[in-house]
């Protein structure tokens, strides 16, 4: 259909119900609109209209809206009349306005199809319904663009409702996507395992394990008839939510009866098997699951893998992480860095340090490349351990760039332990700029300075860090004052950063009432302090 050959009184109805969708969602601005009025330079006579929904549907698939509003302005005022934008334009244009994270701009968009007399099609209203529903997560507003289709004779496809099913899913509201269902099956829509998985999943989030085992039961009870028989998508689904409540007996049922339920267990079914069983501290059983994907020819995936190691590491036996590694290494399953550094964490945060050191030195000798939390994890170790030597030799190995983390561990360690003369080694690379100091590493220093008796240095690094006084260090250091009895020095500091006029944080706020606290019950000398603080805080005093 053209544009401009929808009936009059069609158009006064869409637009009017696109304006009450308007008000369901938050406008982050009103750019598109706009944009598609502005003139535009004469374009060549020789581009036709498929040349422009060409390039459209390429701006779409790159994401890049504001080249599409460009395509759009061109098309209006700048070709000739039969290039004008069609519902195919718009419908590119608003894909690559979400795509681009402008849903509401998108949204926009459809508005200003409808302003300027284009029908829209099928896929420009289901393309407004995903939008609203996906992107937006406002599943009301795509449940009125459904009614709104069937008032106008437009036919929602499955696709809709699946989109719409999954939202309300998502939003918590289930009622809503039951009823869809029901209403799908009324209309004789196909419904394949897809659309119930979100169901599924919802009912097993809230442990309501009864309605997922009905939900699966119906789907089997209607399999043969509408083609939505239980894969094992959703048996994966449901073992998940069975290893949540902690039933490994109907996990196993479950598994042992798929031959007869037409599903094959996959790598995915058995690791989120394995993962339950560790949870639940049941790491033998978890190996006799390992031994059947062995045999099954299955690799455990490497989240599965490291959830094991992970769980298997807090043992108290320490050793039993270092033995699972080495079976899972032995039983073919493919271990990589982020195993490595689950263990190393655990046997780093138990003071085992020389165990650590031997993983990492094993880890150099696999075709595996440590990272830096490999390093920041050894270098804590290290450090806890008191071998500053060791870990200053880390710090500086070929290979390893230093992060603000590694930055922040060695100023925490090297001041705990009174050695923070000897962090020359990585001021230096502070100064050439290798690492940049964020919060935390001035929050520490703070600290460190504080705890280390320098309570000048402090003040002076939080009056000149990052052009002076940012709120979290300036919360620490008042946070210190009050603890040690200086309140006068921070009713100082307060002054100073008024007069330059920087505003006193929340933050700030909240550490001075802690130290108060902390102080224990106030004495009425405490109380006048307290008062004082606040009333400068507050600028009254």
């Amino acid at each position: 259909m053209a544009a401009g050959a929808w009936p009059a009184a069609a158009a006064a109805v869409a637009r009017a119900a696109a304006r009450t969708l308007g008000r369901l969602v938050p406008r982050t601005h009103t750019h598109s609109t706009a944009a598609t009025t502005t003139s535009s330079p004469s374009s060549s006579p020789a581009h036709t209209l498929d040349d422009y929904n060409r390039l459209l549907a390429a701006l779409a698939r790159d994401g890049d809206g504001e080249s599409a509003l460009r395509v759009l302005r061109r098309m209006r005022h700048g070709s000739p009349a039969a290039c004008a934008p069609t519902a195919a334009s718009y419908v590119s244009a608003m894909s690559a306005l979400a795509k681009a994270g402008r849903a509401a701009d998108a949204t926009a968009l459809f508005d200003d199809m409808l302003a300027h007399g284009v029908a829209p099609d099928r896929r420009a209203y289901s393309l407004l319904l995903h939008v609203y529903s996906t992107h937006l997560g406002l599943p009301a507003a795509g449940l009125s663009v459904l009614h709104w289709m069937a008032g106008l004779g437009v036919r929602p496809s499955a696709v809709d409702y699946a989109d719409l099913i999954f939202s309300f899913c998502r939003a918590g509201q289930l009622p809503d996507a039951l009823q869809l269902l029901d209403e799908m099956r009324e209309l004789g829509y196909p419904l394949p395992p897809h659309v119930y998985s979100p169901i599924l999943q919802a009912h097993c989030d809230a442990a309501d394990i009864p309605a997922a085992e009905a939900l699966i039961a119906f789907m089997r009870a209607s399999g043969g008839r509408s083609g939505c028989n239980p894969d094992v998508l959703i048996y994966n689904i449901y073992i998940h939510g069975l290893c949540r409540v902690g039933d490994f007996h109907a996990v196993q049922r479950v598994i042992n009866d798929s031959v007869w339920n037409w599903w094959v267990p996959d790598a995915v079914t058995y690791s989120t098997y394995v993962a339950g069983l560790c949870r639940a501290g049941y790491i033998e059983d978890a190996f006799r699951q390992l031994d059947i994907m062995v045999a099954k020819g299955l690799q455990l995936t490497v989240i599965g893998l490291n959830i094991l190691l992970d769980y298997a590491a807090k043992d108290v036996d320490m050793w039993v992480a270092k033995v699972v590694m080495e079976r899972c290494e032995e039983l073919g399953f493919e271990v990589d860095v982020v195993t490595y550094n689950t263990v190393m964490e655990h046997f780093s945060k138990k003071m085992q340090w020389l165990i650590a050191l031997r993983l990492f030195t094993d880890l150099l000798k696999k075709p595996i490349t440590p990272d830096v939390q490999t390093y920041n994890i050894l270098i804590s170790s290290l450090c806890r351990a008191g071998k500053f030597e060791l870990a200053k030799f880390v710090f500086s190995c070929n290979g390893f760039v230093a992060d603000t983390v590694t930055c922040n561990i060695l100023i925490h360690q090297f001041y705990c332990a009174g050695k923070e003369g000897e962090l020359g080694f990585l001021f230096s690379d502070v100064d050439a700029g290798k690492i940049t100091p964020d919060t935390i590493t001035y929050n520490t220093l703070v600290d460190c300075l504080f705890r280390s008796g320098r309570r000048t240095e402090a003040a002076n690094l939080v009056r000149h860090i990052d052009g002076g006084y940012p709120a979290e260090p300036v919360a620490h250091l008042a946070f210190w004052l009050v603890t040690s009895g200086n309140v006068r020095e921070a009713l100082s500091l307060f002054d100073d950063m008024l007069v330059k006029g920087v505003a006193l944080d929340a933050i700030v706020f909240a550490n001075v009432i802690k130290a108060f606290c902390r102080k224990g019950p106030g004495e009425c000398t405490d109380m006048t302090q307290l008062c004082s603080v606040l009333d400068r805080m507050l600028g009254i005093g």
